[in-house]
């Protein structure tokens, strides 16, 4: 499981940890999104609760309400920090390959977004999981969009087109779907069920992309 870079810890606390011990005053949030992230490599969102996360970190259900409204107001939040560190995973993986130029900028960002969504599946669904989120928060679509900037960024360059033009948007919205359905294949399982010499691994995918961008 990717732990959220910048707002949570590189290493993800157990569960156990935080039922051990109560949390340090003024960190309660984090302490809160902490477990929510860890359980989600349990159960789906629907399963979550404040009550439930309140008592593995050792606070009341009233505590938790001086942070987060409800327990979508704290999914959207677990959400943005998701689509932060997708950003920042990218990123970093394209500045791996900084003097390659930009084919393999977008089949490092590729990889390093389909390998987001293998280690931190719980995370990567709730990322992508109901409709609405996206317009209810702006916070959440902030995030998104910064991540989704990385791609156009990509493909504009490889096409010498601007970022903001309408042939760079339409072909990075077509990145990214292929790319996000490779992904969802792969958490699933589906891509699992395929005879190995008939199975695309990423990079293959992401080949192909690159010639399509």
């Amino acid at each position: 499981m990717y732990a959220l870079s910048t707002y949570i810890s590189h290493k993800a606390p157990t569960l156990t940890a935080h039922m051990d011990k109560p949390y340090h005053h003024g960190n309660l949030r984090t302490a809160l999104l902490e477990a929510a992230h860890a359980r989600l490599s349990e159960v789906g969102e629907a399963d979550l609760s404040l009550r439930d996360l309140a008592t593995r970190v050792g606070v009341s259900v009233n505590a938790s309400y001086r942070h987060f409204s409800n327990k979508e107001a704290l999914l959207m939040e677990l959400s943005a920090m998701g689509f932060d560190t997708l950003r920042t995973r990218m990123l970093e993986s394209i500045q791996e390959v900084r003097p390659l130029g930009p084919e393999h900028h977008l089949r490092a960002a590729g990889q390093a977004y389909t390998a987001f969504a293998r280690q931190d599946p719980g995370l990567y669904k709730l990322m992508f999981g109901r409709k609405g989120r996206f317009g209810a928060q702006a916070r959440l679509l902030e995030a998104a969009n910064a991540a989704f900037d990385v791609v156009i960024n990509c493909v504009a360059a490889m096409r010498g087109a601007s970022p903001d033009s309408a042939e760079a948007v339409k072909a990075a919205v077509g990145v990214w779907s292929m790319v996000h359905g490779y992904a969802m294949l792969d958490i699933g399982g589906y891509l699992a069920g395929m005879a190995e010499q008939k199975r695309p691994s990423a990079a293959e995918v992401l080949r192909l992309l690159a010639v399509d961008a």
